[in-house]
């Protein structure tokens, strides 16, 4: 209960970044200037929390003595946020809030299927019980219903680009989850990800100013929100995501997101749209969802047969 309410809040903390992000990539007029903000002040953040902890010498010592059990795509995360983010601060003027987050949300719950399905967090392999896939089929339905009027012949093709964002996220969780059980810290799981994307994100900065110049003095005092939330959704959706299982945390965040999203287009909307009744039917949708997906869940020793036969079963890393 408490991983679904804690998920449910970083699903709503994705929709304020998302708008704050949007909002911030409008007033410089460039959405790679808004993601390197993003990650920059998310990047102090998760420097400052792990050196307060001292997380970062004792995650060292974890993985050298776990070396030869790693996998290199748990530490592609920072990669797979930086992709994702550029895509949605791109997307997200164009369409709205409730928009991205329609399609956003598609593209997590392909990619949590796929996730859970082939075992790739460190929860194991969790199969799609009935219940679950009345849910997923709940929540699709949610996705077409808050599509309604948002998307058009003009902007039909960003909607591949968030999908694709969304199943990215969905990996994201997954290789996370698995940084802080191999490093034992979850600060620690935050600063590689973003020393990671930050080196993306520098290159993609410069990149931006060869071709144009950026205006930095047109960044709001309120810039780095988008960051600080980001920490904290990364945090919590890497802790939450062994215990429910990928498809359970993410139908968790779309829910969330699709409620805060309904807030935010009424309140402080970043394209002319804003919102509208699909919206509002859309997040009640996505809520009853994740209600009858986790009636699904699987049951708490299915998930420990589950992790007996992940790859770091036998180590001794996993119960």
């Amino acid at each position: 209960m408490v991983a679904t309410v804690a998920t449910l809040a970083a699903g709503a903390a994705v929709a304020v970044q998302t708008s704050v992000n949007g909002h911030v990539s409008v007033a410089t007029g460039s959405p790679v200037l808004a993601t390197a903000v993003n990650h920059g002040s998310a990047l102090l953040i998760a420097l400052v929390v792990a050196l307060a902890m001292g997380a970062l010498p004792r995650a060292a010592r974890n993985l050298r003595a776990r070396r030869a059990q790693l996998r290199r795509w748990w530490f592609l995360g920072g990669v797979m946020g930086f992709v994702a983010v550029l895509a949605i601060i791109t997307v997200t003027p164009e369409v709205g809030v409730v928009a991205v987050a329609v399609a956003v949300t598609l593209g997590q719950l392909a990619g949590s299927v796929l996730a859970d399905g082939a075992g790739l967090g460190p929860g194991g392999r969790r199969p799609l019980s009935v219940l679950r896939a009345v849910g997923l089929a709940v929540a699709v339905a949610a996705v077409v219903v808050g599509a309604l009027g948002r998307f058009d012949l003009g902007n039909a093709f960003v909607i591949p680009v968030v999908v694709l964002a969304g199943a990215v996220i969905a990996v994201q969780q997954a290789a996370n989850g698995w940084l802080i059980v191999v490093t034992g810290e979850f600060a620690a799981m935050s600063v590689i990800n973003f020393v990671t994307s930050g080196v993306f994100v520098g290159i993609a900065l410069l990149v931006s100013l060869a071709v144009a110049p950026i205006d930095f003095g047109a960044l709001p005092p309120w810039a780095p929100v988008g960051g600080t939330l980001g920490v904290a959704i990364g945090v919590v959706t890497a802790l939450t995501v062994r215990t429910i299982g990928v498809l359970s945390a993410i139908l968790c965040i779309a829910a969330g997101q699709a409620i805060a999203a309904v807030v935010l287009d009424l309140l402080v909307p970043v394209d002319a749209v804003g919102l509208t009744p699909a919206a509002i039917v859309a997040a009640a949708l996505a809520v009853a969802a994740v209600g009858i997906a986790g009636l699904g869940s699987a049951p708490r020793r299915s998930s420990r047969r589950a992790r007996r036969r992940s790859p770091l079963a036998e180590t001794g890393i996993l119960p």
